[in-house]
């Protein structure tokens, strides 16, 4: 029909550098757009997305000395053992149980102590060029990739709050501790839960720079750690003060 006919294409009349800018933007738009299509097919379909989604199966079983036919046997598909080890990354409850803190009780003060709670939240991280190897430090490392499907998918996103709360109902525990141990309490409108979380959000965010880099971003004498524990003893001494 003629309605239907297209009129000839024409040529940008743009700058090249122009056209460059304006087509990788519209390039980041269409990645955005996939991320949220596969993130609508997680919640309706078992599928693998991001690095997962390259997994190989004869790769895999090649280090088992087995052939692919061992990983298809026990999940039917590669497909489906792609799916299996994604949602298996993206729950780390197990990996948040274990976690050790110091016990306040052998500590002579509250700063010693906290530093010791922060070097342990941040040797727990990732660190940067470290092997590759099973721990909770290089699977949420991997969790990133996931992220971004978290922004429309329940699938991601619900077993992340649920470690989440797991993090906060054990610092909440440790810090209860800490603050009866020391003799501390929280200043007006302040509660456990809301140190609990700050400090949380705080680790998770040095976390990143530790993706990056071992020693402190802003002093490269010093260990990527001190970050963490200058930064937590702020919100310390911000939230509590002496009964």
């Amino acid at each position: 029909m003629a309605g239907d006919v297209k009129g000839p294409r024409t040529r940008s009349t743009l700058p090249r550098e122009e056209a460059r800018r304006r087509y990788v933007e519209i390039g980041e738009l269409a990645v955005l757009e996939q991320v949220r299509r596969d993130a609508v097919r997680l919640d309706e379909e078992s599928i693998a997305v991001g690095p997962f989604a390259r997994l190989d199966a004869n790769a895999v079983a090649a280090l088992d000395g087995k052939t692919r036919g061992a990983i298809t046997n026990v999940f039917g598909s590669q497909a489906a053992f792609q799916a299996d080890t994604m949602a298996l990354a993206l729950s780390a409850v197990d990996w948040v149980e274990r976690v050790e803190y110091p016990d306040p009780s052998a500590f002579a003060d509250a700063e010693a102590w906290l530093d010791a709670l922060l070097e342990v939240e941040s040797a727990r991280g990732p660190s940067h060029a470290a092997e590759p190897v099973v721990g909770y430090a290089t699977l949420w490392a991997l969790w990133l990739s996931a992220v971004p499907y978290g922004l429309w998918s329940e699938r991601v996103s619900r077993p992340s709050i649920d470690e989440q709360l797991q993090h906060l109902d054990r610092l909440e525990e440790v810090l209860r501790g800490a603050l009866d141990s020391f003799g501390l309490a929280l200043r007006d409108g302040t509660t456990v839960r809301d140190l609990a979380s700050a400090l949380a959000s705080l680790v998770e965010g040095v976390w990143l720079n530790q993706c990056l880099t071992r020693r402190h971003p802003s002093e490269p004498s010093e260990p990527i750690a001190t970050l963490l524990r200058r930064s937590g003893r702020l919100l310390w001494l911000g939230a509590t003060l002496p009964r």
